[in-house]
């Protein structure tokens, strides 16, 4: 956010921004601020802003995603609860270790071409939490498993 020198926003100012050593110029808002919307890989960036003489540094980290829902199963259906991984632009990430956790038990599956990791569910009937887990982030849905 650009302010003047009495606290009033800036509106139509140029702001800089450098993310990686990629400069992009964008123009302030009626509220002051100036944005900016890319597209990068997961890892953790140093963004810096800059206007006028003044100069503002953050780091971000970009997660990536993963794609999972609950599953409704009949007992030994052959079922497998599946977790897609994509990175920070969308794509799917093939060849990266997923974690699994059931009721404490942690298993580990690896995404194929497709970025999906595959867990064959064999349980007996019942409701089960499982977390999946990549790279410092989980996601939790809710397996239930009916009686034949």
């Amino acid at each position: 956010k650009v302010l003047s020198d009495t606290g009033s926003p800036l509106s139509g100012v140029n702001v800089t921004f450098n993310i990686n050593g990629v400069f992009y110029n964008r123009l302030t808002d009626a509220n002051g601020v100036a944005s900016l919307a890319i597209n990068l890989e997961p890892g953790t960036y140093t963004i810096t802003a800059e206007y006028d003489s003044g100069r503002v540094s953050n780091k971000i980290t970009v997660k990536p995603v993963i794609l999972t829902s609950d599953v409704t199963m009949y007992y030994k259906d052959g079922t497998t609860f599946k977790a897609t991984i994509l990175d920070g632009m969308g794509n799917v990430l093939p060849g990266v270790e997923v974690t699994f956790n059931i009721n404490g038990v942690f298993y580990q599956r690896t995404t194929n071409s497709s970025g999906v990791a595959n867990l064959n569910i064999n349980l007996q009937s019942g409701k089960y939490i499982i977390t999946s887990m990549y790279n410092g982030l989980g996601v939790s849905n809710t397996i239930t498993i009916r009686n034949i």
